[in-house]
């Protein structure tokens, strides 16, 4: 199935999901704003990228992301260790309904590899989001991230 059918068709449940209240125990919805990548230095297929994500209901992580203008994508951590910034991967990040998840340069954030060369700052591409409540079941949201410049 292709990207933007996927698209499509998650959205939709998305959507009815988000109308149903209240929602039943163990339920959540998950709601993403602000998503972008930054634009590839030139010469470079490596960026970074973020947004918000925030949750009703039961808790879930973030556990994978997929983008098709990239090879692949990494969750990061940025933390600060004797004065020096260290990225590190993780398997997740966390979002609960009292903590958003907040991805952003010098902070948690998202790592892009192999990154398309013909995007241009003002697309907008569509971001796979792979969440589990940490008993078994996952759940995807598809989103839009517009490529920003290096100084956006």
């Amino acid at each position: 199935m292709k990207l933007s059918t996927l698209a499509a068709a998650l959205l939709g449940l998305g959507l009815v999901a988000a109308c149903s209240k209240p929602l039943p125990d163990g339920v959540s919805v998950l709601e993403v704003s602000d998503a972008y990548i930054v634009k590839p230095a030139e010469g470079r297929d490596v960026s970074s990228g973020g947004m918000v994500i925030t949750v009703s209901g039961a808790d879930e992580a973030l556990t994978s992301v997929s983008a098709d203008i990239a090879d692949s994508v990494e969750i990061h951590t940025m933390t600060m260790e004797g004065g020096m910034m260290r990225m590190r991967q993780v398997e997740s990040l966390p979002v609960t309904a009292k903590t958003p998840l907040v991805l952003e340069r010098g902070a948690n954030h998202l790592m892009f590899f192999g990154v398309n060369p013909n995007v241009a700052i003002g697309d907008e591409v569509y971001l796979v989001l792979t969440f589990s409540n940490g008993q078994g079941r996952e759940q995807l949201l598809v989103t839009k991230a517009e490529i920003i410049g290096q100084d956006g």
